[in-house]
């Protein structure tokens, strides 16, 4: 089990206003797994995804990754926790404009002190693997909204991190771009990674093994993708 998440409770306060946008959530991820967590804007989706990926710890309940107890950790060791062990693919692709797609690819690696060629190495060998090898030396704004967001599923893979987190990653795509980027996400999860998709799109989450639909904080419906 590489996620496990007891009892997640989460509430927002303003004054003496409170709201409770994740209700009793429990659920756990397999190693390998590709989860498609689902759901209408204000479900608490992406909620849950800022909390899966350490980015928000003000939360009631545990929430174990890797065998990890993230519900204990400080901010300095969910720093290194979201650097080392979590891919991030964001529906807005967040490259910095002026880096080039290499540049961004291998910026993780910049954070864990990496030396320059070993850097360079893994961020061409991962842009090959997405079908960027002629791209290298492009900036973003050189680039369609598909082959950005496929250099930042390379840049989600530079540290070989024990999860992706993908949130909305097709929001901003054509259909073609879409199917592109979908065939990279299963090619990646047949490769052994562990991948929890948050997306709105039905379509999106027909790929996965298993979707969690959530509606008003609560999860509803688990499905299994046969």
């Amino acid at each position: 089990m590489i996620i496990t998440v007891d009892n997640i409770n989460k509430t927002y306060k303003n004054g003496s206003l409170e709201l409770q946008v994740l209700k009793n959530i429990s659920f756990k991820v397999d190693k390998g797994e590709f989860l498609a967590i689902m759901g209408s804007s204000g479900s608490g989706k992406s909620t849950m995804m800022n909390i899966l990926g350490c980015l928000d710890n003000q939360y009631e309940g545990r929430y174990i990754l890797d065998g990890i107890d993230i519900s204990k950790s400080t901010e300095n060791e969910l720093s290194e926790i979201r650097n080392k062990k979590i891919g991030f693919i964001f529906q807005s692709f967040n490259l910095l404009p002026r880096l080039t797609a290499l540049e961004n690819v291998e910026l993780p690696l910049v954070y864990s002190s990496i030396p320059k060629e070993k850097r360079h190495k893994r961020a061409n060998e991962l842009l090959e693997m997405v079908g960027l090898k002629d791209r290298t030396h492009h900036r973003p704004n050189e680039l369609s909204g598909g082959q950005r967001q496929r250099v930042a599923i390379a840049r989600a893979l530079v540290n070989n991190p024990s999860i992706i987190l993908a949130d909305e990653p097709t929001g901003n795509l054509d259909s073609k771009s879409e199917g592109e980027i979908i065939e990279i996400l299963q090619k990646l999860n047949k490769m052994g990674k562990t991948i929890v998709i948050v997306t709105h799109e039905p379509s999106i989450g027909e790929i996965a093994e298993r979707k969690i639909v959530f509606k008003d904080g609560e999860i509803i419906w688990v499905f299994l993708i046969y």
